[in-house]
């Protein structure tokens, strides 16, 4: 997948959506990492846009591409060494769509997230002295944020992500974040059109308690 085909069609669609990347993460780099994108609050535009194959002149996957495009993640995923558990689902009645697998390191979370955009070999995550660091790399196209008749959509879609650790943390580097009462658990939510505009809104640095 040169680029991932929900997310192109969440940015064609620029209606109501959520993107959540969840990740629970262990001390011995290992851990389970889960891609939920939700078009389930404007499902009726989502399921007319597929069956079109077309927004505003672009062509879009078709249900039956979308089913063959996750086949082809889990194929590129099982290839490589240290990634297990990897599933995928759709559900074309309320358009929700997740990825989850399990990693065996950082550098297998990183290499399978390489595989849903090819266009670019990227560190998204890090292990940085025992600090947990994302470098946020979502493959959104830079000319959406030029166009100002998709802001007010754009505003209105979110980014959600939740990491949760088997340390307690002590202290997260992006102001924004939110931290559980557990102290296990940070939350960090953005709005797309920022993130188009800012990706390192979405970094974040996490070191924890001995």
């Amino acid at each position: 997948m040169k680029k991932l085909f929900i997310l192109s069609i969440c940015l064609l669609l620029t209606s109501c959506f959520e993107i959540t990347e969840k990740i629970k993460h262990n001390s011995n780099q290992s851990g389970d990492y889960s891609l939920v994108i939700d078009f389930s609050n404007s499902w009726l535009k989502t399921k007319s846009a597929i069956l079109l194959e077309e927004v505003d002149g672009v062509s879009i996957p078709n249900e039956e591409d979308i089913k063959s495009k996750l086949a082809q993640f889990r194929a590129d995923a099982s290839k490589i060494k240290g990634t297990s558990k990897i599933s995928t689902s759709y559900d074309f009645n309320t358009y929700v769509f997740k990825i989850n697998f399990s990693y065996n390191s950082i550098e297998t979370l990183n290499a399978v997230l390489n595989t849903i955009d090819k266009k670019n070999t990227l560190v998204h995550f890090k292990n940085n002295n025992g600090r947990f660091e994302r470098i946020a790399s979502y493959p959104l196209p830079k000319d959406l944020a030029k166009k100002e008749d998709k802001k007010e959509d754009l505003l209105e879609a979110n980014i959600t992500a939740v990491y949760t650790f088997d340390k307690d943390v002590a202290t997260v580097q992006n102001p924004n974040s939110k931290l559980s009462k557990s102290k296990k658990t940070v939350f960090l939510k953005q709005n797309i059109w920022n993130v188009l505009n800012n990706n390192k809104l979405m970094n974040n640095s996490i070191s924890f308690n001995p």
